[in-house]
């Protein structure tokens, strides 16, 4: 993760060291690769995105279908950690502070765009059909009317406000900006509605049947792609034969899902499947944890005391979801 989180740099001397060494280790080491350059690839960084879909690109020379598991292993988790629910009820949380607590609308389109267009796509599995059912009519309307509010405010060459709410810095005419405001009256009357709904579901999401989040997890087995944390230096691997079809949710705050992967080795992998979370530092600690361990093994003075850090494994899949090994109480 050190070296390819450096995979975008433009030093054309370092670049040039660095992604043909990349490469090599790809082309004897693929599947150390295979969940870290997932998580690039969803990189809100283009340039670290470009990169990693190069390096990907030439790993599929000779582990196609490696690459595409873990592709799809990858961003199906992800759609289990956090379903079109929880996406939206967190979207309209954050939408609303920076709207009414900040006066920042145009950060509230940020929040909200993005998950109207993945409404528009249409839905891909039996959950995110029920919530279109649902939800779709009522948000395909507040869609309008923040499009209405767009083109109100820009049509006269306004610009849409970061501060002060919804007028901002604008050449429009009194009616113009009266007529804004109300497009967005009613779409927050509409997103109200919604979220009240939503709100009053999520504390009966308490298990999830992978069939109707995930059909394509449910389908998956006897991948070539590995168990998360049992790729070792010499290059063995635990592979994945399946996993569970029943997910618990776990009744906290972030509802983490706890996740059973079958092994090729006959057991049985525990997971913590995570949205709304970064992992990315906490498998560095592992990492550091694993140095020392090395180091306390490596001294005689240490060596002799049976010191260790017990450690667990960690796969970020996103800069905002990832699976933590179960640690059994």
């Amino acid at each position: 993760p050190q070296l390819l989180a450096r995979i975008h740099i433009q030093t054309s001397s370092i670049r040039s060291i660095l992604h043909p060494l990349l490469t090599k280790l790809g082309a004897k080491h693929p599947q150390a690769l295979m969940y870290p350059l997932s998580v690039l690839m969803k990189s809100p960084v283009s340039e670290r995105q470009v990169a990693a879909e190069s390096l990907m690109d030439s790993l599929k020379a000779h582990s196609s279908e490696l690459v595409d598991q873990a592709l799809l292993v990858s961003s199906e988790l992800i759609r289990v950690a956090i379903l079109w629910l929880e996406l939206w009820h967190e979207g309209l949380e954050d939408a609303s502070r920076l709207y009414f607590g900040e006066g920042n609308v145009a950060g509230m389109l940020d929040v909200l765009l993005p998950l109207h267009d993945q409404l528009e796509t249409g839905p891909s599995t039996r959950r995110e059909q029920d919530f279109a059912r649902s939800f779709g009519r009522d948000l395909a309307k507040a869609h309008l009317f923040l499009k209405e509010y767009i083109r109100l405010t820009t049509s006269n060459g306004g610009t849409i406000p970061k501060s002060g709410g919804f007028g901002g810095q604008s050449t429009n005419s009194t009616q113009l900006s009266v007529e804004a405001e109300a497009a967005l009256n009613q779409a927050w009357d509409l997103y109200y509605t919604v979220f009240r709904r939503i709100n009053k579901q999520l504390p009966g999401l308490t298990s999830l049947e992978l069939s109707h989040c995930s059909p394509a997890l449910f389908a998956s087995n006897k991948l070539e792609l590995g168990v998360p944390g049992t790729y070792r230096v010499d290059g063995s691997y635990v592979k994945i034969e399946k996993f569970n079809p029943s997910v618990q949710v776990i009744t906290s705050k972030q509802r983490p899902r706890k996740i059973v992967l079958r092994g090729s080795d006959g057991n049985d992998y525990v997971f913590l499947l995570k949205g709304h979370e970064d992992l990315r530092q906490d498998e560095r600690v592992m990492q550091l944890f694993g140095l020392v361990n090395a180091l306390l093994a490596k001294d005689r003075r240490t060596n002799k005391h049976d010191l260790n850090i017990k450690r667990y494994a960690i796969a970020p899949l996103s800069h905002d979801a990832g699976v933590v090994g179960w640690v059994p109480h």
